[in-house]
């Protein structure tokens, strides 16, 4: 159940309780966990709405037809041109997770109570993040997701209709070409790992490097076509073998989307105050049930400002993002 927190302040004591170097991991591990963080390019905003300019009109360029005059000077006319610009908006709107626990359980724990949540925390708000991004559901004031936009304008291939599977993500990456767009990374869900270590040139080379010690930033991935590939757990809880509604894979020119930061992670340790579910019906009294809770916030917004270029001037079937779609028998 999805609970809203309704908490006083926190007691001047209660901060310390969650170690300080367990807060910079959490921080850092969501920059690492999540692939939306690594591929798109990241814009901090100084309002809740930022307007972002987009081309919508190229500038053509003429020949000038013409005689010259009697000294050799072209007396031909210059043609004038227009471009036209539309907005797209990034709207923040807030992530956030809460961890009630019993201080007891806290105290009597022969291991580090807050090393053990850390992963989990650091996993839920990555793959929340992620899953908007990429697939949905989203916030209601952000675009429709990536994956999404690339079925919308034909960029969808699904595996198994190419020779193998390199060649399912180099249809999907041709048609990303088409659209006017170089694809400078991927992502993939961890179960096509398998499958991309499985790949060998007729020479047996690998074609998929992955990596052989963390990245500078230490996400997991490795690399393709001399790209960078993020996996990450985004859409899991819709992922069905056997079905064709989801996406193993997604490739593209990532600086053609802009994920908005408002706040980074914050985190706050409340022991008094009551947690409630969406009726208004208390589930915990902190103060009552001696308990604490971990409340971890952050705010983020997403935009994908498709401006026109020369390859495909159509704005419904240009996208700078292709996507390889699950085989209907199950599978990657």
């Amino acid at each position: 159940m999805t609970y809203n927190a309704r908490t006083s302040r926190a007691t001047p004591g209660g901060q310390p309780l969650i170690p300080e170097e367990v807060q910079r991991q959490i921080v850092q591990s969501v920059e690492v966990e999540s692939a939306a963080l690594n591929l798109l390019p990241k814009a901090r905003m100084r309002r809740a709405q930022q307007r972002i300019p987009v081309l919508t009109q190229l500038p053509t360029a003429f020949w000038v037809n013409g005689s010259a005059n009697l000294d050799g000077r072209d007396i031909g006319i210059k043609q004038t041109t227009n471009l036209a610009w539309d907005n797209v908006y990034l709207n923040a709107e807030t992530l956030a997770v809460i961890v009630p626990v019993s201080e007891h359980l806290v105290a009597d724990l022969d291991y580090d109570f807050w090393e053990e949540i850390r992963p989990k925390v650091t996993e839920a708000l990555s793959i929340a993040l992620d899953t908007a991004v990429f697939f949905g559901p989203a916030p209601s004031s952000w675009p429709t997701p990536l994956a999404q936009q690339a079925v919308a304008a034909g960029n969808t291939t699904v595996a198994g209709t190419g020779i193998d599977y390199l060649d399912d993500i180099n249809n999907a990456m041709a048609a990303v070409e088409a659209d006017g767009y170089d694809v400078n990374g991927f992502w993939a869900r961890r179960q096509a790992k398998a499958r991309l270590r499985g790949l060998r040139s007729t020479t047996h080379e690998l074609l998929y490097w992955p990596d052989e010690r963390p990245s500078s930033n230490g996400a997991p991935g490795g690399t393709l076509y001399g790209e960078r590939i993020y996996f990450s757990n985004a859409g899991l809880a819709g992922f069905a073998t056997g079905t064709s509604a989801n996406f193993s894979f997604i490739c593209g020119d990532w600086t053609m989307a802009v994920l908005g930061i408002r706040e980074d992670v914050s985190m706050e340790l409340f022991d008094q105050g009551v947690i409630t579910d969406n009726t208004g019906a208390i589930q915990y009294n902190l103060m009552q049930q001696d308990m604490v809770a971990l409340r971890v916030t952050a705010r983020f917004a997403f935009a994908m400002p498709n401006p026109v270029n020369r390859q495909n001037p159509t704005a419904g079937t240009r996208c700078a993002f292709g996507v390889v779609q699950q085989k209907a028998t199950g599978g990657e």
